[in-house]
């Protein structure tokens, strides 16, 4: 039943095993085995994450039928782990099944929820003394508050074993920065299985004491840091943007709102490598998959399609806030204008800048002001900004679901809506591109879009090409996406987690890169 994700006749057979075993054997034996080997399928690639999650909610439904069986003294489980996503973070979907995954492996987890400072997480492991703490983030920002966080840990005489993870984490940033500023263990997990592996290995004294000195002998044999690169400052342009483009008419500087009607024209934008592959694991290209009938994809491709049904009911909400703004470039700066002709700029950006010869910086990407050769107008070239966001509410269905054993759709709600925003982002950015008067062909395929190959770009804060989330602020001051169910934390990052800020540029050149300042986080953390 754990192996194969399935509760028909569980009850019955958990009921006849109770005959001749008592209920904390068989959770310790069979249920346990049969999640054992679900973690080595696995970790051998023959399960995916959706089919772990299947399993989970067997193992959940097992356990929850033999507690009432069991004396209120008997304890089932291996250990206790808090878990938390970072001061000034908001993204729990990873969090959240390693959640599901510890907590049907034997584990005790306290989930401390998103946005938690160093204070709050010293209390819980005061009040709660786990066995480890696990905490994750998502940006470079929250990277460098696991450094702080860890710093707080060891002022605060805490020496447990700390497992983290994230997007913007490495094994080596993990190493170099965290481990130091923490100085007990601190050890790197990748995906939600091996954070379940590591937590199983620091339970036991022998496997804890064999990972600490591989830690120990990774740790004496890394490189040593590299020496201090010597950046140089400046604000000249790129030559790799050409000033030679004409300047495209923007339709009007207005602020637009909108809720989106039909789901299914926004979800049409969703790459399915995204869905499918990144959140529910499956390998493998999706749409040759479903179109040789592989009976994994088609058989996620319907537990998403019941998903769907469910927004479709109500459940979930697509809105959008855009504007286009007239613009100045300025070196390294960027004026914003919010009336056409407008004297004095109602805002400005400062990007970084790439620190090598001839580095880009966003501001690179909007044209000079010129003058109308005929009309002796003075133009100003455009960009236009905008969030989507498809994430009202899902936290509260999705943690509903969680609660009820329902993993599978809890972790599919919150994939689909965090895909859903970014549908919207290319739905919207398409809209924008017509707008503007370069409409994308007929003849661009999907595939192309999702690879970004039409004209001009978005970016978005905390990303490479603008890595500064402050900056977010500003955004937010001149669209109000507040008015669209969007906030924005203290640490600069919007809530709900299933929303997507974008600055559009529209020039040719444009192009994904990543800036100096970036480089220089890397440089100095390695």
């Amino acid at each position: 039943y754990i192996i194969e994700g399935t509760k028909e006749g569980l009850i019955a057979d958990l009921d006849l095993k109770l005959e001749e075993a008592a209920p904390l054997d068989i959770i310790n034996g069979p249920l346990m085995a049969g999640m054992s080997e679900v973690g080595r399928l696995f970790n051998n690639n023959e399960l995916i994450v959706a089919e772990v999650l299947q399993s989970a909610e067997a193992m959940k439904a097992a356990v929850s039928h033999l507690e009432q069986f069991m004396e209120r003294s008997a304890d089932s489980t291996r250990g206790r782990i808090i878990l938390a996503t970072v001061k000034g973070d908001v993204h729990d979907i990873g969090k959240n099944l390693v959640d599901i995954i510890m907590s049907n492996n034997g584990y005790e987890v306290i989930n401390l929820g998103i946005k938690v400072p160093p204070e709050v997480l010293i209390q819980a492991v005061r009040e709660h003394r786990p066995d480890a703490i696990g905490l994750s983030g998502l940006l470079v920002k929250s990277a460098q508050q696991m450094v702080i966080t860890a710093g707080d840990l060891k002022d605060a005489a805490i020496d447990l074993p700390v497992l983290v993870g994230g997007a913007a984490l490495s094994n080596r940033f993990t190493r170099m920065k965290i481990a130091p500023a923490y100085g007990g263990t601190v050890v790197y997990a990748n995906d939600a299985m091996s954070g379940l592996d590591i937590l199983n290995r620091l339970m036991g004294p022998e496997s804890r004491a064999r990972l600490e000195a591989e830690l120990l002998e990774a740790d004496l044999g890394a490189a040593p840091p590299k020496p201090q690169v010597d950046f140089v400052e400046t604000e000249q342009r790129s030559s790799q943007v050409s000033l030679d483009v004409p300047i495209p008419t923007a339709p009007d500087l207005d602020r637009h709102v909108l809720e989106v009607d039909d789901l299914d024209e926004v979800w049409s934008y969703i790459n399915p490598q995204m869905l499918y592959g990144r959140h529910m694991g499956l390998r493998g290209r999706f749409n040759d998959l479903i179109a040789a009938g592989d009976r994994r994809a088609v058989e996620l491709e319907e537990k998403i399609e019941r998903v769907k049904e469910e927004c479709r009911a109500g459940n979930m909400r697509v809105r959008a806030v855009w504007q286009f703004f007239e613009v100045e470039p300025e070196g390294n700066r960027l004026r914003l204008f919010a009336g056409r002709g407008q004297r004095d700029p109602v805002a400005a950006f400062a990007f970084p800048r790439q620190r090598k010869p001839d580095g880009l910086a966003l501001s690179d990407l909007a044209l000079p002001p010129r003058v109308d050769g005929r009309s002796g107008e003075r133009i100003r070239d455009h960009i236009a900004m905008f969030v989507t966001t498809a994430g009202e509410g899902i936290r509260e269905l999705a943690e509903e679901a969680k609660q009820n054993g329902e993993y599978l759709r809890s972790y599919a709600l919150q994939a689909l809506a965090l895909e859903t925003a970014e549908a919207a982002a290319e739905w919207l950015h398409s809209r924008l591109r017509a707008m503007w008067g370069f409409p994308d062909p007929d003849t661009l395929a999907r595939q192309a879009l999702f690879q970004a190959r039409y004209r001009g770009k978005r970016y978005s804060f905390g990303y490479p090409a603008c890595p500064d989330l402050e900056s977010q602020a500003i955004l937010f001051r001149l669209l109000r996406p507040e008015e669209v169910g969007v906030q924005l934390t203290e640490g600069f990052m919007m809530e709900p987690e299933a929303s997507v800020s974008a600055l559009v540029f529209h020039h040719p050149d444009a192009t994904y890169f990543s800036t100096g300042a970036q480089e220089l986080a890397e440089a100095t953390a390695d």
